[in-house]
Parts: structure tokens; sequence; C-alpha cells
């Protein structure tokens, strides 16, 4: 792995702003712009260049030669977001840690806010704020209620939302939880992998219900619901967190069912990603390849039967045979109409 980083005299800033990003020429100017534009200058700024083949790099260079608050963590080839966040935080010397995604941008005088909450509430780890979803406009404040969000994650229903960029992280909160992550190729799913982690170290939580970011809803990926080798690539990325998650706990000698997360992610690719497709082959072949990706008791209960049957759909799930019928029943024609009409058509409890 080869990162090249441009060295600034930044130490012991109060925020440090994590932009990790990839291809994002089109975006990136209103990013740093955002940041470097607020009114409260106490920050850092740490870009980490994922392996960009078009003019990003090109556009944070002429950024970082004029501006001491810029770090750039530069990586030769792609290496995905979850590595670059972990870059990102390495690289942190603030007191607090945010992050932002390439082609969303800050409010104005949203550090201003943030630092007047910091220092309101000290004895936090990390603050949840509001975005706004462009170009719709829409306002969303999705704050976690409850007491433990760690355990919450593993539920049915009412589980946090897993995203990383609208929350103020204590540095070393992110710094400790990080240094528990593995480093390895993440690049779909790294939301709830690194959410999970930070909430096993998380202490006490804090709602901020102030809108901090815009948030640019679905950039440049239209077309990669409608892409197989997307989809396939999604179901890979699925499967390594759920594995990365099971490390994580196991490492940890925590015991809790990962099934109801199973089941979400199983949803996810079905609805938005494999119904999606415009050839009916690649629809097919999709569904053929699922038992690769999800445990065959997952793929049953969520297909065809409900919650009071779990307990039975696992002990019948652990015969070696029923992997092979799953195979048989999902090629037939039957599956597919039944698929479309009566699954696509009905609200499943665990979207």
């Amino acid at each position: 792995m080869g990162n090249n980083r441009i060295m600034t005299d930044n130490q012991n800033a109060y925020f440090s702003i994590i932009v990790p990003v990839y291809n994002k020429e089109k975006y990136i100017d209103r990013a740093i712009l955002s940041i470097l534009n607020q009114d409260f200058q106490d920050f850092e700024l740490i870009i980490v260049n994922d392996g960009s083949t078009d003019n990003t790099v090109n556009i944070i260079n002429e950024y970082a030669k004029q501006n001491s608050k810029i770090v750039m963590v530069n990586h030769l080839k792609n290496e995905s977001l979850h590595i670059a966040r972990m870059d990102g935080v390495v690289a942190a010397s603030g007191k607090y840690i945010l992050f932002l995604d390439g082609d969303d941008y800050f409010t104005k005088n949203a550090f201003s806010i943030l630092y007047d909450e910091t220092q309101k509430n000290p004895e936090y780890d990390f603050y949840e704020y509001g975005y706004i979803e462009r170009p719709s406009g829409r306002k969303r404040f999705y704050f976690y209620s409850g007491d433990d969000r760690f355990s919450a994650y593993f539920e049915k229903e009412n589980c946090p939302v897993q995203t990383m960029w609208n929350k103020v992280y204590e540095a070393k909160l992110l710094k400790k939880a990080f240094n528990e992550m593995e480093k390895t190729y993440l690049n779909n799913t790294e939301d709830l992998y690194e959410s999970i982690v930070i909430a096993f170290f998380l202490k006490k939580s804090i709602r901020i219900k102030k809108i901090i970011t815009n948030y640019q809803f679905f950039t440049g990926v239209s077309t990669t619901y409608k892409d197989y080798d997307k989809t396939v690539e999604l179901l890979k990325d699925i499967k390594s967190m759920i594995s990365l998650v099971e490390v994580f706990l196991n490492k940890n000698d925590v015991n809790i069912s990962l099934d109801n997360i199973k089941c979400r992610f199983l949803a996810f690719p079905i609805f938005f990603h494999i119904n999606s497709q415009k050839n009916k082959d690649d629809m097919k072949n999709l569904f053929f390849i699922l038992p690769e990706y999800f445990d065959t008791k997952i793929i049953l209960e969520y297909l065809f039967y409900k919650e009071e049957s779990r307990k039975e759909i696992a002990l019948i799930a652990n015969s070696k045979i029923f992997g092979f019928i799953i195979k048989i029943l999902i090629q037939f024609r039957k599956m597919k109409i039944f698929i479309r009409k009566t699954i696509f058509k009905t609200k499943d409890s665990y979207l």
C-alpha cells in the first residue's frame, strides 16, 4: 500500500475534518470551500485522495499549496472508503473529528454551532446532528433516542441509522474504535461496521437539533442499481462486512445474533438492485448466487416465512441438503413470478 502525505504545521486543532474522495472532480471544490469559508477557523482539513483517476487530485493539490490548514493523504490506488477513513483518523490531531463525503458540503456557520455545542456539553463522546438532502431540500433529523446504541444495531426495527458523516466524534473515542477495526477493503457497507465498533466503546451521545451538512442524495449511483457487476460487488461487500462484525464480536466475547442485520442487508440488494436489472437473465442469475452470500435460513425466512417460523427454519436449515434445495427453488420460473408479484409489492418488516 503506497501513501503519500503532504505535511503541514497544523497541530492540536479543535476540529479535524476528514474528507475521503474518489473521482469527485465535479464536487470537491464545493466541499473544500464549505470548510475553508467557515467563520470558525480552528480546524485542520484532512483530504484522503483514494486513488482518484480524474482531476480530483490536481484540484486538491492546488488548495493544499494555498492553505496550510490542509493535510493531504494520497493513496496511489483505490483502497476503499473504509481504509481512507482509517488513514484520515490516524492523521487527525484535533480534539474532535468530523467526516464529510466529497460530494457533500457544510452549511454556513456549521463549525461555530458545533463548537458551542461541544463547549456546553463536553462530557459526550459524540454529537449527532441534522442535515439537508439535496436537491430535494428535505431536512432530516435521524436521532437514536435509546440507551444502548450498540445492541440496537442488531435489532430488527428501530435500529440507529449507520451514517458516519452526521456526527462529531471525540477524537480519543474514534481513534480507539478505528484502531480495533480490520484494515481491509470495504466500500459499500463500511458505515455499519464502523458504527457498530464505535458504539461498542461509546459512553454518552447527544443530539444537536440543527442542520450542519448538505447531503447530495444518490450522486452518481442512478445506473449502478441496474448494473450486474456492481450488484455482485455489493453482495461481496455485505458478506465481508458481516464477517468483520463477527470477528469483532468474537474478539470481544460478545454473544449476539446477526440474523436481523443479515435480513436487512438481504432486503437492500433485492429491492434496489436485483429487482432493478434491465436484463431478465441478470436478475435470474443474481437470485441464483444469493446462497453464496447469505445463509440458507435467512434467504428462506425472508422470501417465504413470517417471524413465528424463525426457530423451525433454523432447525431445518442445518440440514446439508437444504442448501441444495434452495438453489433449485430459486431457479424455477414460479419463484421469479412469486418474488416480483408478491415480495416486491408487499411491505417487508425488515425495511
